[in-house]
């Protein structure tokens, strides 16, 4: 495979103040190409490191360095310079580009500036990189078999450059893996790993990934294009042990699978909340042609609106409490007879971290699905903290229809 790495260049992305999302991007690019980052080094805009660092990024074998930061104008931005000098050349100043800052500048009624035009400067020798959405250029140049391919930091010009100085690149240099994703809800990451444990003993030719986006999983499954028998039988495998916790194999939202049965089905649904405080209906409502199947959400925090809006019976909120089975059920039943929707769903809950009792702690929540034909209700207990709690109370609510509509 092709040695590839990130040389990211910048104080800020060392004391706190900026989240390196580029390396993020890149890596999911690459991916889909077959290739990967072998190795990202972070460093201060400091010229004896950047040269030490690109000079040991060549000499491990790498065929590629995507370098970001310190193109910009002021006098911490020195990456150009410090190619110069690791090259032993000087730096030279493309007219071109210089030509192009001025009239970006001068278009937008502000300066030209020394230190404006100074981004027009590279090593020489040095291939310039065209920049459509900002004043810097970048540069690529070869260093000992590696071609540096230094770009800004600003995403939005980091990514289209990179596209054409790397991807373009590098596209003779891959063959794109057979792949697949199956995305759960319900479990950790660990708890995941552990019914797949022997997959990667039984299919040592298959990759096998977990990415943990709060609160879904993703396994990927990789493999060569001449192993592709071989990943399908290892998927099923997968999609055996871990049966209706997949919910999607697809791209997309974990909602998006819950309205797309909704659509295909002609059915509807609404909601009733009380501790996610409407999470459900933002979820839902996140999709695009969400409209089709959702009726109406209810915030029901109070008691008050518990009965006035939904129908709760004060003897089951006096004998139960608003937590609890009897309440839930109401709620859904509620919902669902109001709007006329097809399935009415429902949460109540303590989120915390307050609100707790001994019977009933931090964390407790009951949800209700209510259909024609069924009526379900889930007892659960989360302790990830108030806003997790809300999240995965949401999402579990959504997981419990989702699951009835595929019996």
């Amino acid at each position: 495979m092709v040695r590839i790495e990130a040389l990211i260049i910048g104080d800020e992305l060392l004391d706190g103040r900026v989240t390196d999302t580029n390396t993020v991007r890149l890596a999911q690019r690459l991916s889909e190409m077959g290739l990967k980052i072998q190795q990202r080094t972070t460093i201060t805009d400091d010229q004896d490191i950047i040269v030490r660092e690109a000079t040991n990024i060549a000499e491990r074998g790498t065929k590629v360095c995507v370098v970001s930061g310190g193109l910009g104008p002021t006098s911490d931005d020195i990456t150009a310079e410090s190619f110069a000098v690791l090259l032993g050349v000087e730096l030279e100043r493309d007219a071109a580009e210089a030509k192009k800052i001025e009239e970006r500048l001068t278009s937008r009624g502000r300066e030209v500036t020394p230190n404006q035009l100074r981004q027009a400067d590279r090593p020489t020798g040095a291939e310039v990189l065209v920049n459509d959405y900002g004043t810097a250029p970048g540069f690529a140049l070869e260093y000992k078999g590696c071609r540096f391919v230094s770009v800004p930091g600003v995403p939005r010009e980091f990514d289209p450059m990179v596209e054409a100085g790397v991807l373009d690149y590098l596209r003779g240099s891959s063959s794109k893996p057979a792949r697949r994703i199956l995305r759960t809800f319900g479990m950790t990451e660990a708890g995941v790993e552990t019914k797949i444990v022997d997959l990667k003993s039984r299919w040592p030719m298959v990759r096998l990934g977990f990415r943990a986006h709060f609160p879904t999983i993703d396994v990927s499954l990789s493999a060569a294009d001449s192993d592709r028998a071989h990943l399908d039988e290892a998927a099923a495998y997968a999609r055996e042990k871990l049966g209706a916790h997949i919910f999607s194999e697809q791209k997309g939202s974990f909602a998006s699978t819950l309205v797309k049965l909704l659509a295909d089905a002609g059915e509807t649904v609404a909601t009733a909340e009380s501790c996610t405080g409407g999470k459900v209906g933002d979820l839902i409502t996140d999709v695009s042609g969400s409209s089709r199947v959702y009726h109406e959400g209810v915030v029901a925090y109070s008691n008050e609106v518990k009965m006035k809006r939904l129908a709760v019976k004060p003897e089951t909120l006096e004998a139960h409490g608003a937590v609890s089975e009897p309440v839930v059920l109401e709620m859904a039943r509620g919902i669902r007879e109001y709007t006329g929707a097809t399935y009415g769903l429902s949460i109540s809950g303590i989120a915390g971290p307050t609100g707790g009792t001994p019977d009933k702690p931090v964390g407790t929540v009951f949800l209700a699905a209510v259909g024609p034909d069924f009526e379900e209700v889930r007892h659960l207990n989360f302790n990830y903290g108030r806003e997790r709690n809300k999240v995965l109370s949401a999402y579990a609510v959504l997981d419990l229809l989702r699951r009835q509509l595929n019996k």
